[in-house]
């Protein structure tokens, strides 16, 4: 039976950030065990064996269904992503055209030389045929995918024959390819890409420079330094390139990885997060449009600019979980997402992992691959200051335990057992987070080539007040949602992106086979049909409502003093005569106060709550009338 992970789901149904089905980040007696960090940063070039490939018949989805998933396009190139998803869903204004990238690659015996983006577009609600061919004229790899305000699509990928990010936008009826344009000359490869601006025309591109591993050379000091390009007229010409962001630099970084970062962009604010493994994870924030910049150091590495093998005794780091003798330092798995809110602040999500360079000879270093945990920031929690979002993979047994035998049993993909993040924000404000993560009771059985692995599904979870709590991870890989429940228990799922704007359903794309891993590195599994598959979660699974929640600006909806130690002056405008209730809960979603203010006129109202009685914390009130619902934050003192 597969288990439905819905605690106490509704608006006021988030629990708090270590919801009690999630298992804790240390419950395997392997846990601290380290192995080699060996995972290569692929461009896509490099060679790959000859060996073939199976192509499983699944039925069409059935046509009577609002949710199933559906595959939209299919690879056998499996690496979607060295670490972190780019965003590979988009949609126009009123969600009627919605466009579908991945890396698409069918021919692995020679280096996959047919390479490049993959595109389908759903039209009212149907997804085109599955597209057998790249959108480029040339190889390419690494598809992002936007759209202007006017819905033109425009993609990002990467061309390896001459290091360079490529860009690509529908003019007449066809794709127009072009160099964005950089005087890097060993190159720009691994690009990220956000569409924004005051008039929906910016689009704003990160990569990273070509790195020594890789054939490249350090630049300005830093091995693979992580760049910015603007342009604002939708790819036509770029204003800014090869920008180097404040304190993305050699003061705190040696070297930076491949795909280890993300952007996002709302109006004229944009948002970049560096998601480090020996370094910091930083974000930086610009609120005109990308000309002036702001950085913030969501978690310190406590030692700048660090180069593997380096050393360091445990005086020059703080004291950590591993034990006060440990010298394994936390930071990011590389694979996270950030997103700009309604009121313009930024959230970050990345993986957890802790790191350690023990051996100073072998120009490499060790990571925890039974290591879990998604830790999430926003602006409001001020520098070196992350909290956790998820604490770890699901106990689908409720014994209080990860029930996973070995290491050995778990697939390479060099990140946490919970990782892959992808947000999404809806019209009110509601904040939705879909990630990868190892299931406990999905296991490779012994007549599968690799038995006895456990196969990841993905998680969405939301938070309905600006990130303070989040809801109970609802497994969106189950028997009634997917194409053939019959082969539920050999799924293996990964790389989920969201589609940012999230409406009566959260749109999700994700890579899915039947073999836990990937060909490409890691596990190396035999090369093997990867289906990539489109699924709509109606937001309805969280106790929401399209049509119920509004921002609360929308009602003029305001609570003075805030912070209270009193009387609290609630106070609200309604559009036409109805009736109003005011409900006070505490973090946990229980009700504290119930303040029926009955039928009233149209027209602002003010209510007076009493405080005095309530023990100092943060509560939630909630307005309800005219049929919406509105929220704010409460902090008794």
């Amino acid at each position: 039976m597969i288990k439905q992970l819905l605690l106490f789901t509704g608006l006021f149904a988030a629990l708090s950030l270590n919801g009690q089905s999630q298992l804790g980040s240390r419950q395997l007696p392997f846990q601290h065990k380290a192995m080699p960090y060996k995972k290569t940063a692929l461009t896509g070039a490099e060679p790959m064996a000859t060996q073939s490939h199976q192509n499983p018949n699944l039925p069409l989805s059935p046509s009577f269904r609002t949710e199933v998933e559906e595959t939209v396009g299919q690879t056998i190139y499996d690496l979607q992503s060295n670490s972190s998803t780019p965003r590979r869903l988009a949609s126009n204004a009123d969600g009627s055209v919605r466009y579908a990238a991945w890396t698409i690659g069918s021919n692995s015996g020679s280096g996959y030389p047919d390479r490049g983006s993959g595109i389908n577009i759903q039209n009212s609600g149907a997804w085109g045929a599955i597209p057998a061919e790249r959108i480029e004229d040339v190889r390419c790899g690494w598809a992002n995918m936007g759209l202007l305000a006017d819905g033109t699509p425009v993609v990002v990928a990467h061309r390896t024959d001459i290091n360079q990010m490529y860009f690509s936008r529908w003019e007449n009826g066809d794709w127009v390819h072009s160099v964005v344009p950089s005087a890097v000359t060993t190159g720009i490869l691994w690009p990220r890409m956000a569409v924004g601006g005051p008039d929906g025309n910016t689009i704003h591109l990160i990569g990273i420079t070509y790195p020594t591993g890789n054939g490249g050379a350090v630049y300005e000091g830093v091995d693979g330094h992580v760049l910015y390009f603007r342009s604002l007229d939708g790819g036509l010409t770029w204003d800014k390139q090869d920008v180097i962001l404040p304190e993305i630099n050699k003061d705190f970084y040696s070297r930076m990885d491949a795909d280890s970062y993300a952007i996002d962009a709302s109006g004229s604010t944009v948002a970049m997060a560096l998601f480090a493994d020996l370094g910091d994870v930083k974000v930086s924030k610009s609120e005109d449009n990308g000309a002036t910049w702001t950085t913030w150091t969501v978690k310190d590495f406590p030692i700048d600019a660090y180069t593997v093998d380096q050393g360091y005794t445990i005086d020059d780091i703080p004291l950590d979980t591993l034990g006060p003798d440990s010298l394994a330092i936390q930071s990011s798995d590389n694979t996270g997402s950030v997103l700009i809110d309604h009121d313009g602040n930024t959230h970050v999500w990345y993986g957890e992992m802790y790191y350690l360079d023990g051996d100073l000879t072998d120009g490499n270093f060790s990571y925890f691959p039974a290591w879990m945990g998604l830790r999430y920031w926003n602006e409001s929690f001020g520098e070196d200051s992350t909290q956790v979002a998820i604490g770890g993979i699901i106990d689908a047994n409720a014994n209080g335990t990860a029930d996973i035998a070995s290491i050995d049993v778990i697939p390479l993909y060099f990140s946490s057992l919970t990782s892959h993040p992808s947000a999404g924000i809806d019209a009110a404000g509601n904040i939705f987070l879909a990630y990868s993560s190892l299931t406990e009771d999905f296991i490779h059985e012994a007549s599968t080539p690799n038995p006895g692995q456990h196969c990841r599904h993905i998680y969405i979870t939301y938070s309905g007040d600006g990130g303070e709590t989040w809801s109970e991870p609802i497994d969106v890989i189950r028997e009634d949602l997917v194409i053939e429940p019959d082969l539920l228990t050999l799924y293996e799922t990964m790389f989920p992106t969201i589609d940012r704007k999230v409406d009566a359903q959260v749109h999700l794309l994700y890579q899915a086979d039947f073999e836990p891993g990937l060909s490409v590195r890691g596990d190396a599994d035999a090369p093997a049909d990867n289906y990539i598959n489109y699924l709509a979660i109606d937001i309805e699974e969280f106790g929401l409502t399209d049509a119920q929640l509004v921002q609360p600006k929308e009602m003029q909806f305001e609570l003075a003093p805030n912070p209270a130690s009193g009387q609290v002056r609630i106070s609200w405008t309604m559009p036409e005569a109805g009736n109003a209730a005011i409900y006070l809960h505490d973090m946990t979603g229980r009700l504290v106060k119930d303040l029926q203010a009955g039928h009233q006129q149209a027209g602002n109202h003010v209510a007076l709550l009493n405080t005095g009685s309530l023990p100092q914390g943060v509560y939630l009130v909630r307005l309800a009338t005219g049929g919406k619902t509105a929220t704010q934050r409460l902090v008794v003192k």
